[in-house]
């Protein structure tokens, strides 16, 4: 299902297949492909003297690519980092490798310091950041910008770091930085790399993840600790008149304006549900301190207290033409799962696929915010399906324990019919049938086919009994007829 390609020749098309997607021999094995969206993704691979590709990948310089043939869709793209060779017991040697996505590309090349000011300056950055990357690097690492879809990107002013590579600026300067965020798209149309800033990558996908069909488990992991209680609001370094050479210089706090202190409480329920948990927050920019109580306020009003992560073990059946959508990076799914009390879209933003075994594809849901009501909303559900299922299990041994009961005796009367029939009493058909009308209603109790299979195997071997003993009191009637019979004769 899955092509494995490697390119010598960075600038040439002319590959060497190193796993087929046929059924054949052509295979990589300890495989482990994870895309990402914003940091870099990897894959991970062994091969052995007979593959193709032994000997042919040079560190930095070889170029590899991995296709989902059914869906014709490139599930990464990058080059190959250094190999690891091993000998096993058996004097067998491998090569295993690790490899990075194109997103890699932008580690290659170094950024000058630079100020921005104005209109949009976080992508002035952007556009500044891919122009001096592709200066200096080759061809085939550069890249196009394509869509810029992002709200307002204007900032006081943003600085180029001078000491870091180009996708270390993009980082820590955009896409982490509180204020802007968004996500990076890599995509290929004919010859050209563009890279999209978005503000979020993926779609809204139909297929649905649930029990009995594609899911196989499921985590959920609810995370309170980054949860702030009481925040120490920091603004801009304090310049002074000493020299502090090797020392931090202080910061700008509220204390001036908020009765000395330097702190702010959030609202009692969120202390009573978590406690005193102190944190700070800084906001270089800020320079007074009354903006900065305002900037802090808003802050633990706004503050979302937990993440929600779900990781899931998923069959993605449209390899098999069973889902008309393929899982992947970004995109929102409808989940499922009432033993955990999730019926919601959830988004994936972490996979790990073994294109050997499709079978073992990881998903990682989330991280999905919540805000203190849906947490305790949250747990809540969850306690009270728990309660419900250990509800049901109680329900259901009660009624296997009443029905063993019941099994326990009619067998015992059984027993005592079998008893009464060797003592010489023939009318107990009457009694024999209306004992199976018992074992036919305790049948219909049993609360599991599991359970019915056995109360219907113990019924017909009743059955098989009963008929025993009519045959066995028939033949003893017969024989006190002709006892009779033959005493009237004598007579």
């Amino acid at each position: 299902m899955y092509r494995v390609m490697i390119y010598e020749n960075p600038e040439s098309n002319n590959g060497i297949e190193i796993q087929s997607p046929y059924n054949n021999d052509l295979k990589v094995e300890s495989d482990s492909l994870k895309p990402s969206i914003n940091e870099i993704g990897t894959f991970n691979f062994t091969i052995y003297p007979d593959n193709p590709g032994w000997g042919k990948m040079k560190p930095l310089r070889t170029l590899i690519k991995v296709t989902d043939v059914p869906h014709n869709f490139v599930v990464f793209e990058g080059r190959v980092l250094g190999p690891t060779t091993e000998q096993d017991d058996e004097r067998v040697l491998s090569e295993s490798y690790i490899c990075e996505d194109e997103k890699g590309f932008l580690h290659d090349s170094v950024q000058s310091w630079e100020k921005f000011t104005g209109n949009r300056t976080a992508e002035q950055l952007f556009r500044k950041a891919i122009a001096t990357h592709n200066e200096q690097v080759e061809d085939y690492k550069r890249f196009e910008i394509g869509i810029i879809d992002m709200p307002d990107l204007s900032d006081n002013v943003r600085f180029m770091d001078d000491t870091k590579s180009t996708f270390d600026n993009i980082s820590d300067k955009l896409l982490e930085s509180d204020n802007i965020g968004g996500e990076l798209r890599i995509r290929k149309e004919g010859n050209v790399r563009y890279i999209d800033w978005l503000q979020a990558i993926g779609e809204d996908r139909d297929t649905p993840i649930r029990l009995r069909k594609n899911l196989l488990e499921m985590t959920k992991d609810l995370d309170p600790t980054d949860v702030i209680t009481m925040l120490f609001p920091r603004g801009e370094r304090i310049e002074d008149d000493e020299e502090n050479q090797g020392q931090s210089k202080p910061r700008l706090t509220i204390a001036s304006v908020n009765n000395g202190r330097e702190y702010l409480m959030a609202e009692q329920a969120l202390i009573d549900e978590f406690g005193i948990q102190g944190g700070f927050k800084t906001w270089d920019e800020v320079t007074q301190a009354n903006i900065l109580k305002t900037k802090g306020q808003q802050f633990l009003d706004r503050q979302l207290v937990a993440t929600g992560k779900f990781t899931l073990d998923v069959i993605d059946l449209s390899l098999l033409n069973l889902d008309p959508d393929r899982f992947w990076l970004g995109n929102t799914y409808p989940v499922n799962n009432p033993l955990m009390n999730i019926d919601e879209r959830l988004r994936v933003v972490d996979m790990n696929i073994k294109i050997n075994a499709p079978q073992e594809t990881e998903l990682n849901f989330g991280d999905k915010e919540l805000t203190l009501s849906q947490y305790q909303r949250s747990l809540t559900k969850e306690r009270e399906q728990m309660r419900i299922v250990q509800d049901r299990v109680r329900m259901q041994s009660n009624r296997v324990e009443k029905v063993r009961t019941e099994l326990s005796s009619a067998q015992q009367t059984i027993v005592e019919l079998q008893k009464t029939v060797k003592n010489g009493d023939l009318n107990v058909q009457n009694q024999i049938q209306a004992i199976l009308d018992d074992l036919q209603i305790i049948g219909q109790q049993i609360p599991s086919d599991g359970r019915m299979n056995e109360i219907e195997q113990g019924i017909e071997n009743v059955q098989q009994s009963v008929a025993n003993q009519i045959i066995y009191n028939r033949d003893f009637e017969e024989r006190i007829q002709r006892l009779e019979q033959a005493n009237e004769d004598k007579e």
